[in-house]
């Protein structure tokens, strides 16, 4: 008997000496993520701004109904169809005229809200000329490249009936873009954007789970920008480092004009070119050329480039290059650059994006270069 209480006690320490350290631990946890939370909460990385869902054809795309809150606590919102925009039918209503947009970050309207994106305000500058009975899709997906452009029109945004698809083509990010299939494309997992070899790695549900829940779980990861979460800048030479590490990636985008840079270039246009084939000889397939700020402030080039390279550099590139490639295959552009240098704002903030103000001035220059291709159109009808 003396035997059997002996043993009991002892099960009872043994428990006791697990138990304690477990719920100290636990507590301790506790604590840290309260604490966190309340006094030095810890923000989502910078991509979390719209809920993404995995898709066969795109990699991802945005899930229909889906709800996210960019940094600076602009809502983002998808309608039914996976696009950030008004509710639209897919059959055209008679009498119509639509035009499509396919493009990433910049034509989804990253960091302003839904109606500043260009497309938005493109589709206002149309009606007050043409009436209500014009629309303009925007169909952009932020982190897409020109393979999910002609993926996403070829499985998905036909069936919109466009009169017109417009490519708003980022030179930054599309020009070389090393996207060549499917397999080196992001996907999702409870709608954030996870690379090919994240998503292979066993726990990586566990990892994305913790991820949204846990202020305490993003520090570990070290996710989220630094510093403040407004992206607004006070000044056009007020830069952060992480902004300044962005450029700097892209800063060779910009070099004279080469075979080189023209081999590295033919993917991206051959994708756009897919699109004017799936489209067909009926349906116009037209090119806006989106400007970096590399190519439009001087400070920022000065911070980038050691003034003895400065010669190698060729600020009108990649558009003039592209402008020619286009062309030969019979692809009309919209160089939206000139507008931009010309303006004397700061229209770009330290995410890389557009302010609403350059959103607008895009849309400006696309409407004005559009107006006599949609005028003939309707002529012809």
């Amino acid at each position: 008997m003396a035997t059997s209480n002996l043993e009991n006690l002892n099960w009872r320490q043994r428990l006791f000496q697990i138990l304690v350290p477990l719920l100290t631990c636990i507590l301790t946890v506790g604590a840290i993520e309260l604490g966190l939370a309340i006094f030095h909460p810890i923000p989502f990385s910078n991509e979390t701004n719209m809920y993404f869902e995995p898709d066969p054809y795109t990699g991802y795309r945005l899930k229909p109904g889906g709800t996210g809150t960019y940094q600076m606590g602009i809502p983002g919102v998808a309608n039914s169809h996976g696009h950030r925009d008004v509710e639209v039918p897919l059959k055209k209503p008679p009498g119509v005229f639509r035009i499509l947009v396919l493009g990433d970050s910049f034509t989804v309207g990253t960091n302003v809200r839904q109606e500043e994106a260009y497309p938005k305000a493109l589709e206002r500058h149309l009606k007050r000329v043409y009436g209500p009975k014009i629309e303009v899709v925007n169909a952009g997906v932020g982190g897409w490249d020109p393979l999910q452009y002609a993926q996403y029109y070829e499985h998905y945004g036909y069936r919109f009936e466009p009169d017109l698809i417009l490519v708003g083509f980022f030179v930054g990010n599309d020009t070389f873009s090393p996207i060549t299939s499917l397999s080196k494309a992001y996907t999702a997992i409870r709608g954030h954007l996870i690379t090919p070899e994240a998503a292979a790695r066993r726990l990586i549900k566990l990892q994305v789970f913790l991820y949204d829940h846990s202020h305490l779980a993003r520090l570990l990861m070290k996710r989220g920008p630094p510093g403040s979460e407004s992206f607004i800048r006070k000044q056009c030479d007020d830069f952060s480092e992480t902004y300044l590490a962005i450029q700097k990636t892209r800063m060779p985008f910009h070099l004279a004009d080469s075979s080189e840079q023209r081999v590295n270039a033919r993917p991206a246009v051959s994708q756009i070119h897919r699109i004017k084939n799936l489209a067909g000889s009926s349906l116009p397939v037209v090119v806006a050329l989106l400007p970096d700020e590399n190519q439009v402030n001087p400070i920022l080039q000065a911070r980038m480039i050691d003034p003895k390279e400065i010669s190698k550099y060729d600020f009108k590139m990649p558009q003039s290059m592209l402008a020619q490639m286009f062309r030969e295959i019979g692809l009309p552009t919209i160089d939206v650059l000139p507008a931009v240098l010309a303006d004397p704002r700061c229209l770009y903030m330290n995410d890389t994006h557009w302010t609403s103000e350059g959103q607008e001035l895009v849309a400006s220059v696309i409407f004005d270069q559009l107006t006599p291709v949609i005028a003939g159109m309707k002529a012809s009808r």
